[in-house]
């Protein structure tokens, strides 16, 4: 998939506005799970495997003393406001730039898969 390929496969979550309910970094920085909010039963899900570099910048400097796990979903204030992909200057890998309001992403990786989820 070229790179305008995934960018309109992530435009299509139309996930501008929508609430990020879930940030996920695994095996080592390897793979990146997250949840678009939808405002139905359903949720996109965004997941960058193979990652060569993740980077991100969240609110800790100035939230104060409370940690995200004791937060409600509305207290979260994590929602999409740029998703942007890049060429990475590695052969084969995605660049990808994430505005999430508080919370600045960027990620270098090989897969991106976006699926549409039904919530449990």
């Amino acid at each position: 998939m070229n790179v305008l390929d995934v960018q309109q496969m992530i435009d299509k979550t139309e996930y501008w506005d929508m609430p990020i309910s879930f940030f996920q970094v695994s095996f080592f920085g390897d793979e990146i799970v997250m949840h678009i909010d939808c405002e139905t039963k359903e949720y996109w899900e965004i997941c960058f495997k193979q990652c060569y570099h993740v980077e991100y910048t969240t609110d800790a400097d100035w939230r104060g003393d409370v940690e995200v796990k004791q937060m409600k979903d509305a207290q979260l204030g994590y929602y999409g406001q740029d998703i942007e992909v890049i060429p990475s200057k590695i052969t084969g890998f995605y660049k990808i730039k994430m505005d999430l309001s508080i919370m600045d992403v960027v990620v270098e990786c090989k897969d991106i898969t976006v699926r549409n989820m039904k919530a449990v």
